[in-house]
């Protein structure tokens, strides 16, 4: 007895030597597919699942070693887990208090059958076809040039298996499902102007009755989880008969957890029904594909979800929902993600809910996935949420009501908000159909509602989903988009960032600006590329700006990544010094900046190249229409080049024989000249006059009345519009600028 009390105590406090022998799931990558077979003879029992190149198997730590030795293995690594992103909470919470922070509003278009009033060949005989049922096996439409996605059918009754095929005119196969439902969903990856429906019941007794054939042209959104329970609030547009189940092997993807339930109906449950809630896609042209690839307590491998992925790529998925993280990155996970952010399709994650940074959790990390943080009633992140560069955009995630397994529930966690995201994402491509990847980014990002921190920050990203704004907004035609770089985010030295551009931008030039100063050229060969700043750039922080040009160095796209100035006391400029308050707010709205030995040297002069840097900032520049220097004396390699572009470009740098002289002092004159073209209010009348007793005649007398007039510059008996401007001065300027302008 006493030796089992030891033996059990052993077991307590060192539980990995008691557990060294025992057998985890480990994925093996070989170096080819077909050497799966070598790997197989040699360890039958071992390999439980086969994905390409890549081997799930159950091993011990000894068998790990062994198989690492063996000359086809390239890799061995765990199948680390990932778990539901979610946190059950109130079950009483009824109110969709979420759609209101969103700006939701019930999309006011609809999915419709393609076959309605069309010709329909019944074994040969002909009639028009409005939704009636239908007796016979083989069934023709004539479509035409519509665009057809899924062919769905419905029997009035089900005796065993039955196949449904789809063929073109000429016999070749458009798609097939088979299965023991009332009805069968086929995905086409092609359409044709006459379709072949063809119904295959298996050893029925009774023939079946058509109860309706329905085409479609609709969006394919995959929700990789738990799987989906069928749900009372659920429509036609739930793809159940070509889900699939990776987590325990059955049929179908049902749900035996219930958190796949509740993120499909986010996104998918029917709006105006008269039963429970409204997804956020309302009743838009949009499938859903139900991968299951957690269990029934919520967990799942990395093997499992990255054949989830390659499911939906293979079905023709546009966007992808991954309400699933955890830490733990593997070789074949990743590839997965990769091929389908290389594939233009949309891969949305949540962010996790450990509070910890999501810099080392996985899908959320990965370069091109939108990772979602959650918010509460309050706008305020949730307490459980992960944060981090890797956070783009947030979504409400606290007490969200939704589809359950047997009627509804509230749960709470990022898993709650990533579907709103990628909800929001499937309306503005059904909208926009023909805008790319980038684009639509652009617009997700860019009309996101500011909350939390000023600007971005890790917790929120760029803010709270915005819908009507983000369908409403104009978005350019050609856009650029940093996909793991956020604004203020310091430069990793070493590492490769992805930059994604519209693919109509391949062939064009790529220009890459630090500190306003060109720093890198290049060809847009792909879509995606990556670029490693570090080999440019020396410093960790400054603005980056990517500006791409075609033959005649028009700018036709831009992207900015600005660096917020870290708010620090200049050592030089005391609480006692006059400029104090205004310097520190110059500083706060990143219109100033101090040197590295972290002073600002307030009463130095202020040459013409800074000061149009410093308004450059102010007004928001950003970016010329030409790449092309207008001054012999300034190049794109000089330090602030790009915003001497803007200013020269807006007739508010003009410069002397065909030069900038940059260098030069700034003075009080030019500045006054400078400022009223950048409000553009040159032109406008006087109300008032104040004597300036050294500018009496000329565009710099009227320009100092202007800025007077405003309170922009003091009302004084002298201006002294030829001495040098000092560095503190023009800050004070600015902050005044800006005052008028809020």
């Amino acid at each position: 007895m006493r030796k089992l009390v030891f033996l059990f105590m052993i077991w307590i406090i060192f539980p990995s030597m008691a557990q060294a022998s025992e057998q985890e799931e480990w994925i093996v990558r070989l170096r080819n597919e077909s050497e799966i077979e070598m790997l197989t003879n040699a360890y039958k029992t071992k390999v439980l699942d086969v994905d390409g190149a890549f081997a799930k198997m159950s091993l011990t730590e000894e068998e790990v070693s062994e198989i690492k030795q063996l000359p086809y293995v390239l890799q061995v690594e765990p199948n680390y887990v990932k778990r539901a992103a979610s946190v059950p909470n109130d079950p009483f919470f009824y109110e969709q208090w979420a759609l209101q922070k969103i700006d939701w509003v019930l999309p006011n278009f609809a999915s419709r059958n393609l076959l309605i009033g069309q010709t329909v060949a019944v074994d040969g005989k002909m009639e028009t076809y409005t939704g009636q049922t239908l007796k016979g096996k083989d069934f023709v439409f004539t479509v035409g040039d519509q665009s057809v996605s899924r062919i769905s059918v419905q029997l009035d009754h089900v005796e065993g298996t039955w196949r449904l095929e789809v063929l073109d005119d000429a016999g070749n196969l458009l798609g097939w499902n088979e299965g023991t439902l009332a009805k069968l969903d086929v995905r086409l990856n092609r359409s044709a102007p006459t379709i072949h429906v063809r119904v295959q019941p298996i050893d029925w007794t009774v023939e079946p009755t058509v109860v309706e054939i329905k085409a479609v042209d609709h969006l394919l959104v995959a929700v990789i989880d738990s799987g989906v329970r069928m749900h009372e609030d659920f429509g036609d547009n739930i793809l159940y008969s070509l889900s699939v189940d990776y987590a325990e092997k059955k049929r179908y993807a049902e749900d035996t957890f219930g958190h796949g339930t509740h993120v499909t109906g986010i996104v998918a449950a029917v709006a105006n029904n008269a039963k429970g809630i409204s997804g956020v896609i309302g009743n838009a042209p949009v499938d859903i594909l139900p991968i299951k690839v957690l269990d029934h307590y919520g967990s799942g491998g990395d093997f499992e979800i990255a054949k989830g992925v390659r499911y939906a790529l293979e079905k023709g998925a546009d966007m992808i929902n991954l309400s699933l993280a955890g830490k733990g990155e593997t070789t074949v996970l990743r590839s997965a993600i990769d091929d389908a952010i290389h594939q233009g399709v949309l891969v949305v994650a949540a962010a996790g809910n450990s509070h910890m940074s999501t810099a080392t959790v996985y899908p959320a990390s990965y370069p091109g996935v939108i990772t979602v943080s959650a918010t509460n009633e309050r706008d305020e992140p949730i307490s459980i949420a992960n944060y981090g560069w890797e956070v783009d955009i947030s979504a409400p995630g606290d007490n969200i009501l939704s589809t359950y397994l047997n009627g509804y529930r509230t749960l709470r966690g990022t898993s709650m908000a990533a579907p709103y995201v990628t909800g929001a994402l499937a309306v503005l491509k059904a909208l926009h159909p023909h805008e790319d990847a980038i684009q639509l980014r652009t617009r997700l990002l860019e009309t996101a509602k500011d909350v939390h921190e000023h600007g971005y920050d890790i917790y929120s990203g760029y803010g709270l989903l915005q819908m009507q704004k983000a369908i409403q907004s104009p978005v350019p035609s050609q856009a650029v988009d940093w996909l793991d770089f956020q604004h203020g985010q310091p430069i990793e030295k070493g590492r490769l960032y992805w930059i994604g551009f519209s693919p109509s931008l391949q062939g064009k030039t790529a220009h890459l600006f630090f500190g306003g100063r060109l720093v890198h050229s290049f060809t847009i060969t792909n879509w995606l590329m990556t670029v490693r700043l570090s080999d440019f750039i020396s410093e960790k922080e400054g603005d980056i700006s990517v500006l791409i040009t075609d033959g005649n160095k028009k700018v036709i796209a831009f992207e900015n990544r600005t660096s917020p100035v870290r708010p620090t006391t200049f050592r030089d400029v005391p609480p006692k010094h006059w400029a104090y308050k205004v310097v520190q707010q110059a500083q706060s709205l990143s219109f100033v900046r101090g040197y590295g030995d972290g002073t600002f040297r307030p009463n130095d002069r202020l040459s013409r190249r800074h000061g149009i840097m410093m308004m450059n900032r102010a007004f928001g520049w950003e970016a010329p229409s030409v790449l092309s220097s207008p001054f012999r004396d300034v190049s794109l390699s000089s330090s602030g080049a790009l915003a001497v572009l803007n200013a020269s470009e807006r007739h508010i740098l003009k410069g002397a024989d065909g030069k900038a002289h940059l260098d030069q002092p700034l003075t009080r004159g030019q500045m006054a000249l400078m400022l009223v073209r950048a409000l553009q209010i040159e032109n406008e009348t006087l109300h008032t006059s104040h004597l300036f007793q050294d500018v009496t005649a000329g565009e710099v007398r009227k320009a100092v009345q202007l800025l007077a007039e405003r309170g922009i510059v003091a009302k004084q008996s002298a201006f002294r519009p030829n001495d040098p401007i000092t560095r503190a001065e023009f800050a004070a300027m600015l902050v005044r600028v800006h005052e008028r302008k809020k």
